[in-house]
């Protein structure tokens, strides 16, 4: 059929591998090919037939490349409902059946950390991917190569079916929108409008619950890579790895966390912390994520292969561990990432998108209003208000030693969250004079010392700022106990 022409396609492309198939495959079917200047060149090269989009655009290419496709001749071509309309022999405009487009990449570029990127901006391209997108009853619209196959594959006597073309509309607006998302950060924008975009990134059997459709996607480089998956990973064990890996970022090298249900059950820093978390609450500890800011060797692997754990994260591991480890079937390992705080950090309520800044490791934010402390419970009190930003509030926890001893949250009062946290650490047997209550918020009534008091702690950290603030430090003071101030608040909802 080559030569005979009853349909018209346009080529711009930034990345041509698969261009050649398509054009063949489009000429086949009586398609006419106009390409912009770099991609004619690669496709006449291959002994394609193809025209100079200048012949659509009756312009030519001008000022440096930013002008090749901004045309009303050509655009109408595309928009034009229909090709048979008058107003097209009127103004000697052909009708355009398919667009094809792979814009600059200014997303890997911005992504690769280059700097002047307004080269990178597309226009054209996007306008052209927008314009056949609107007008997808009659145009077919390809947004790169990943699309290029289902359309050879689908296409008959030169049709596209419909559904297909709508699907690669809908396809086009998530893009453009995803390549605008980029733009606007590498410009910085943070004002009048929130937008976030990005790119598949792991198939989910589900959400929280199986009745619940869930994907997943990214757009700077997710937080860790899969190592083995095991059995395929899931919403819940993506959550999960992030609260557990984040917080051991927080606490820093040889940190070991564990997580269930996206609050912290253990957590240790330095030499045998995977032990020490696990230690932490064995019962909770089953079936949960682990994290370990380090490399696992082959004493943490000895550790782990009789516990069972959904996922494991860490920052590397030896060849010795991934081989001990290759005996849990359906273990997830996953080796983490310390660039993770690029975007902000979002929830949903209802219809309403919170936005705020990650509550990220603390400064010198600690003042002792009573008592003295030794420098070791000071790091375990700097420890221990790391992991209590990772626990729902009313949080309370016990630590010693730079160990989590048991920990307390989401209950609405917060007596009751430290009675509930003080009596698992009673249950253990671990409350000694170097046991610490933290509280993520202050104490409202004096009532939660009386009962930290009651249970022999004698060290207590928490925020101030409550009306009954001297009745809590007169308590202190009377009663032995070491009271250290907290300069922020720990809340989390």
């Amino acid at each position: 059929m080559s030569g005979i022409y009853n349909r018209n396609a346009i080529f711009s492309l930034s990345d041509k591998e698969y261009s050649d198939v398509l054009a063949k495959k489009l000429i086949s079917e009586g398609y006419r090919i106009f390409a912009t200047r770099g991609t004619l060149s690669f496709l006449t090269e291959r002994s394609i037939e193809v025209h100079p989009v200048e012949e659509l655009a009756k312009i030519p290419e001008m000022l440096e490349g930013r002008v090749k496709t901004l045309s009303s001749y050509l655009l109408g071509g595309v928009l034009s409902k229909d090709r048979e309309s008058p107003e097209l022999t009127k103004y000697n405009i052909l009708p355009i059946d398919l667009v094809y487009v792979e814009p600059y990449d200014f997303i890997g570029n911005f992504l690769a950390g280059r700097d002047d990127l307004v080269e990178y901006i597309d226009i054209g391209g996007i306008t052209l991917l927008r314009a056949a997108a609107k007008n997808f009853d009659r145009v077919t619209v390809i947004p790169g190569k990943t699309y290029v196959k289902d359309v050879v594959d689908n296409m008959i006597d030169g049709e596209v079916p419909y559904e297909l073309r709508k699907k690669l509309a809908g396809i086009v607006f998530n893009f453009t929108s995803y390549y605008d998302y980029a733009i606007s950060q590498w410009l910085g924008s943070r004002d009048e409008y929130f937008v976030l975009g990005g790119r598949k990134f792991t198939e989910l059997r589900y959400g929280e619950n199986p009745h619940q459709k869930a994907f997943s996607y990214n757009f700077y480089e997710p937080f860790f890579d899969i190592v083995r998956e095991g059995k395929e990973i899931s919403y819940n064990n993506i959550m999960d790895a992030w609260a557990a890996w984040e917080l051991s970022l927080r606490l820093g090298d040889k940190s070991a966390v564990i997580v269930k249900h996206n609050s912290p059950c253990g957590a240790s820093v330095g030499d045998n912390s995977m032990y020490h978390a696990y230690e932490s609450d064995p019962v909770s500890a089953y079936g949960g994520v682990y994290a370990f800011n380090s490399i696992i060797g082959t004493e943490e692997a000895k550790f782990l292969k009789d516990k069972y754990l959904e996922v494991l994260i860490a920052r590397g591991f030896s060849e010795e561990a991934l081989n001990t480890l290759a005996k849990k079937k359906n273990l997830r390992i996953l080796k983490g990432k310390e660039d993770v705080y690029r975007i902000p950090d979002v929830k949903t309520a209802g219809n309403i998108i919170l936005v705020q800044e990650w509550n990220r490791k603390s400064g010198e934010i600690f003042e002792t209003v009573t008592g003295n402390l030794s420098p070791d419970t000071f790091k375990s009190i700097e420890f221990g208000w790391e992991v209590i930003k990772s626990i729902k509030s009313n949080a309370i926890i016990a630590v010693d030693n730079m160990h989590l001893i048991s920990s307390e949250g989401g209950q609405p009062n917060r007596v009751d969250s430290v009675r509930m946290c003080l009596e698992k650490a009673k249950e253990k047997g671990k409350i000694s004079d170097s046991t610490v209550i933290i509280s993520d918020g202050f104490f409202p009534f004096k009532d939660s010392i009386e009962t930290i008091y009651s249970y022999g702690v004698k060290i207590v950290a928490a925020p101030l700022g409550s009306i009954r603030d001297e009745e809590v430090i007169e308590f202190a003071k009377q009663n032995g106990l070491t009271f250290v101030k907290i300069n922020e608040r720990a809340f989390k909802h």
